[in-house]
């Protein structure tokens, strides 16, 4: 997998760690290929019930790697991000799986929150936010209709259109976490919440999963129309200018199209 994630089994639990604290766990094409490993070894593993997926104390992660995404924009301009896809953010993940985060929880770290926890546990420190506007990446993946599942439609139209944070207690207040804790003890929360899941039966806990997900799934109609929407945004000279100001660290000239 890797040094981009740490990947530990304790017990019945498997650890994904997210690991690029220099670049505060930003997501790079490395770390969607260790996601990728990660939930592969989860599924096969009937050893494996339950999932903490985290960031560490200081940041979950602050998205994606403009860095690495400028410089693919500039090789190739309209073309898929290698592993652009839901399940590489743990759509796809039979277990249940918990979210412990801290610190900055930003774009695609906010949408592995949304994709692949059931239950999400946060400290006070954490902020959760969609900055893409700020930087002309569309939101891909379907995450308007997604975010507006999770949150009031009010609430949605500021992190997506005004590309504002909310806080870990107003983010348990809307309904989108479980349990705001200390950060001294986010992850003892977080194996409580798996060592309760563990004593269960395996397959009623996984089919218990499968019904949640798809009764809480977005419209299909509703994810199909935000993706198309996004990929006519991948195609406008802004989302080659926004991850290019943004690695400059200049102010964006938008030219609106």
């Amino acid at each position: 997998m890797g040094s981009e994630i740490i990947f530990e089994k304790r017990n019945k639990t498997a650890i994904v760690t997210l690991n690029r604290p220099k670049q505060k766990n930003a997501v790079n094409l490395a770390v969607r290929q260790a996601l990728c490993d990660a939930w592969d070894e989860v599924n096969q593993d009937s050893d494996i019930c339950s999932v903490i997926v985290t960031g560490g104390e200081d940041v979950f992660s602050t998205g994606q790697d403009l860095v690495e995404l400028a410089e693919f924009r500039s090789k190739e301009p309209t073309a898929e991000l290698p592993l652009n896809e839901q399940n590489t953010f743990g759509a796809n993940v039979k277990k249940p799986v918990i979210a412990a985060i801290s610190g900055y929880c930003l774009g695609a770290g906010f949408l592995l929150t949304l994709l692949a926890a059931d239950i999400r546990i946060a400290s006070h420190t954490a902020k959760f936010g969609m900055p893409e506007v700020s930087v002309g990446v569309p939101p891909s993946f379907g995450i308007p209709p997604f975010l507006a599942k999770c949150f009031p439609y009010a609430i949605a139209t500021e992190i997506l259109l005004a590309g504002r944070n909310i806080s870990a207690e107003d983010a348990c207040r809307f309904g989108y976490l479980n349990k705001v804790v200390p950060t001294g003890e986010l992850q003892s929360a977080a194996e409580a919440y798996a060592a309760r899941i563990n004593k269960f039966s395996p397959l009623i806990v996984g089919n218990i999963k499968k019904v949640l997900r798809k009764v809480t799934v977005p419209d299909p109609v509703a994810i199909s129309f935000s993706d198309a929407i996004c990929a006519l945004g991948r195609k406008s000279e802004d989302y080659i200018e926004g991850p290019k100001a943004f690695n400059e660290k200049r102010k964006p000239v938008w030219k609106g199209r």
